[in-house]
């Protein structure tokens, strides 16, 4: 090999060393920033209900719209509560779910007690819903009533001698309440 060639041989391997070692290999960069921007999430709430003051006689009672003081066998109550809906949010759906019987406490003492205790409920002025088919409510639902009506049934009572006493004379004088009774709301899974 001539001496031309191996001095050429021996700068590019001096230039090959500084780059990898000591030396760095610069270029030109250049970044930008995006601001992704922000999103908000809807609601689905439903306020504590409220109830008309009084139970009163249901609709073909003799005493129909009375308010109820004390009840006896054979008669119908009812009341209604109502709670506000809130539900926003692009594609919300979400069911409706809500007993259609209600249970009640009566005092001690009373343990032939029988009532009949039935719930329907409506969206907004809507027909009454059947609680065990559920509804559906959308974002176009937001702000309407939910509407749950009470109807209480006071069946008549056996005899005192009975197998099993229904409604007999130690129903005299009680006091019955109803448990609670929760309405709750649950959003739909689209892919189901």
């Amino acid at each position: 090999m001539n001496k031309a060639t191996k001095g050429a041989l021996a700068a590019a391997a001096a230039g090959s060393l500084l780059l990898g070692g000591a030396g760095s290999l610069a270029y030109w960069t250049a970044t930008g920033d995006v601001n992704g921007g922000s999103f908000a999430s809807g609601t689905l709430s439903l306020t504590d209900g409220t109830c008309d003051p009084d139970w009163v006689y249901n609709t073909g009672a003799a005493s129909e719209g009375d308010v109820v003081t004390l009840i006896v066998p054979g008669d119908e109550l009812t009341k209604q509560c109502t709670m506000t809906l809130d539900a926003t949010g692009d594609n919300l759906s979400a069911t409706v779910d809500a007993p259609n019987t209600v249970t009640y406490t009566p005092v001690s003492g009373a343990p032939g007690l029988d009532l009949t205790v039935a719930t329907t409920y409506q969206i907004g002025t809507g027909v009454p819903a059947d609680p065990a088919l559920g509804g559906a409510v959308t974002s176009a639902d937001d702000g309407k009533t939910i509407t749950v009506t009470y109807v209480v049934t006071v069946p008549y009572g056996t005899a005192e001698n009975a197998t099993t006493p229904v409604n007999v004379n130690n129903t005299q004088g009680i006091t019955s309440t109803l448990d609670t009774l929760t309405v709750k709301l649950t959003q739909d899974d689209p892919n189901n």
